[in-house]
C-alpha cells in the first residue's frame, strides 16, 4: 500500500526545471506549492510557495544562487580554502577564536 502512494506522489509532481546539473519539482498541495531542487540527483533544497508562478521564480532564484556557487568554484581562486591559504602566504593573521576576531598575531605580541 506504501508503495502505491509514493507512486501516486512521484505522478503528482511537477517538473519545472531542469538541466545537465540541476533538476527542481513542484506538487500542489491544495494550499501551497511544495517544491524541490536537485542537484546531481540529490536533494539540496526545498520550499514552499502559494502559487505555481511563485514556486517557478522562487526555484529560478535558488538556481541562480547555485549556479554562481558552481561558477565560482570552478575558476581558480573561487575557492575559499585557496584564498584563505593565499592569505596566509602574505602575512595576514589567522583568526583563532571567530567571536571576538583574536588572532594569533596579538596573543603572540607583549602589551
Amino acid at each position: 500500500m506504501a508503495h502505491g502512494a509514493e507512486r501516486e506522489a512521484e505522478e503528482q509532481r511537477i517538473l519545472i526545471h531542469a538541466d545537465s546539473r540541476y533538476a527542481a519539482y513542484t506538487m500542489d498541495l491544495d494550499y501551497m506549492w511544495r517544491w524541490e531542487i536537485l542537484r546531481d540527483d540529490e536533494f539540496v533544497q526545498e520550499g514552499c510557495s502559494l502559487s505555481l508562478d511563485s514556486a517557478r521564480e522562487a526555484v529560478s532564484h535558488v538556481l541562480r544562487f547555485f549556479q554562481r556557487q558552481d561558477e565560482a568554484a570552478a575558476q581558480p581562486g573561487g575557492n575559499s580554502a585557496e584564498i584563505k591559504r593565499l592569505l596566509q602566504t602574505l602575512g595576514t593573521p589567522i583568526p583563532i577564536d571567530d567571536r571576538n576576531e583574536t588572532t594569533k598575531n596579538e596573543l603572540a605580541q607583549p602589551e
